[in-house]
């Protein structure tokens, strides 16, 4: 079976990370060298509180902040401020994950949100972008959510070939977690996992539509009222081989 054609929901394999960001990962049937990480923020030293995260370009628009939470298994909240368009986006540091022939990029994370038909939200790959869901980047890969709805969107765009998001057809629910993947498959096609199944909704099977620029892992929500919304984050986990 071709190695792009399962996936582990982006935790099992992961046997350890530094911070450089390298690690090995094993899945079940190869062993490959890989750089990416994971964190489950329990007490992760990264946190500084406030809005700042060491590995991390945090930006606040308007009063968010980050939250670290008193909750069973580790979980980041990104809390908007109390206004519409009010919130908060963190960019990893370093354009350290590049779609490229034969070094295909794993992502997975658990998130949840407090009211999703009241919040924007965006957790992927792009480029350097200090206004993710108000002006996005010419090229990215990932999930949407949109005020007014409580549809989750996927899209992959590159500067090459501007494609609009798709809707899979599965629909959030306030407060209630949800995991959500995708795999890139060097320049090949990207395929998306939603609680561990694929969703076949979308499709991009063309190396025009991917990017082929160095990408940093997103997360953004900006609040759809004049509310503190949260966008919440269990865990996360990315990598991608590079022997």
């Amino acid at each position: 079976m071709p190695e792009h054609s399962t996936w582990n929901g982006g935790r099992g394999g992961l046997l350890g990370r530094d911070r450089s960001r390298r690690c090995q990962f094993s899945p079940p049937t190869f062993a490959r060298m890989q750089y990416g990480n994971f964190n489950h923020f329990v007490a992760p030293p990264e946190y500084a509180g406030a809005a700042t995260f060491d590995g991390w370009t945090v930006t606040a628009i308007g009063a968010g902040t980050l939250v670290l939470m008193d909750r069973v298994g580790g979980w980041l909240q990104l809390l908007c401020g109390g206004l519409e368009n009010q919130g908060i986006q963190m960019q990893q540091l370093g354009e350290a994950f590049l779609p490229a022939a034969n070094r295909d990029i794993h992502f997975g994370c658990s998130i949840r949100s407090n009211d999703v038909t009241e919040n924007d939200i965006f957790i992927g790959l792009s480029t350097t972008n200090a206004t993710l869901i108000a002006a996005p980047a010419a090229d990215l890969i990932g999930y949407w959510t949109h005020d007014g709805d409580a549809n989750l969107d996927f899209q992959v765009q590159s500067t090459a070939n501007a494609v609009a998001a798709v809707d899979t057809g599965v629909d959030l629910a306030d407060d209630t977690a949800i995991e959500l993947g995708f795999m890139v498959n060097g320049l090949t096609s990207v395929h998306t996992y939603i609680n561990g199944a694929e969703d076949t909704t979308f499709a991009i099977t063309g190396a025009a539509d991917i990017p082929i620029t160095e990408l940093r892992l997103c997360f953004a929500v900006l609040s759809g009222e004049a509310q503190p919304n949260t966008l919440e984050i269990d865990w996360y986990s990315i990598v991608q081989n590079y022997v």
